[in-house]
């Protein structure tokens, strides 16, 4: 998958220069900001792996990797023990349907920075606009494919991020998905805006407004693979949203 592999190189490539290992980039990203700046529209997965001395250096122009740099990395994925295994358990995972692998090296050093991008597509989505303002309304659509069978939309958010110093990034460990603080389903459920569904088809208006507040807003689908009836997310793409301009309007 080249989209989730250009966000996985990004990461790689700042692990491997800034001297951290974590989810979160030294310009504060995080994984689904990335996966939708490369273009992405499924939903992503990471797991990532590099050295962690907060020693800044230079990238090597022309890497090359041996096996066993590759393989120490990912080994250390696959050796974890539950129920400290969420590497392991997200490689395991059956309902990814590609992989992104993004690889960096600073010169010098015969260790691997890599970044694994573990993706999820069901469907086909509507474009969002990368940026927008508080309270402005958006159009959530698209369409799953089978075995997903469309069942929500909901929307996050967190702080903007800022830059974070190498010594703090070493210490911030996993990064919590975010979960949505509104929910839409279709009619027939508690909904504070009807989901419209045809079929796999869906789509929905709904303001990117957390209490007036500004950030990074995340738009995620929700599916559930029958005979199942967990949820589960299958899109999550984000938004960077500014102070309020007075102007609403549905893209």
């Amino acid at each position: 998958d080249e989209t989730a592999a250009r966000a996985g190189r990004r990461h790689a490539e700042d692990m491997a220069r800034v001297g951290f290992t974590g989810h979160w980039g030294s310009d504060g990203s995080v994984p689904e900001e990335r996966y939708t700046a490369a273009g992405g529209d499924g939903f992503v997965m990471e797991n990532a792996g590099c050295f962690g001395d907060a020693t800044p250096r230079e990238l090597d122009p022309d890497p090359r990797f041996s096996a066993e740099s590759l393989e120490r990395v990912h080994n250390a994925f696959m050796n974890e023990k539950p129920p400290a295994d969420g590497h392991r358990r997200n490689v395991l995972t059956a309902s990814h349907t590609s992989l992104g692998v993004g690889l960096a090296k600073a010169k010098g050093f015969d260790i691997a920075c890599m970044a694994q991008e573990f993706v999820d597509d069901y469907g086909t989505y509507q474009p969002l606009p990368r940026r927008a303002q508080v309270g402005e309304v958006v159009r959530v659509a698209g369409e799953l494919r089978a075995p997903a069978k469309i069942a929500g939309v909901g929307i996050s958010r967190v702080e903007a991020g800022k830059p974070i110093p190498p010594e703090r990034l070493r210490k911030m460990g996993g990064y919590p998905i975010p979960p949505p603080y509104a929910t839409f389903f279709p009619k027939g459920f508690k909904t504070p805006i009807p989901l419209q569904v045809n079929g796999n088809r869906f789509d929905i208006q709904v303001p990117l407004d957390d209490r007036k507040r500004p950030g990074l807003y995340g738009v995620s689908v929700w599916a559930t693979f029958p005979p199942s009836n967990e949820l589960k997310m299958v899109s999550l793409r984000t938004v960077e949203v500014g102070g309020k301009s007075g102007k609403k309007g549905a893209r």
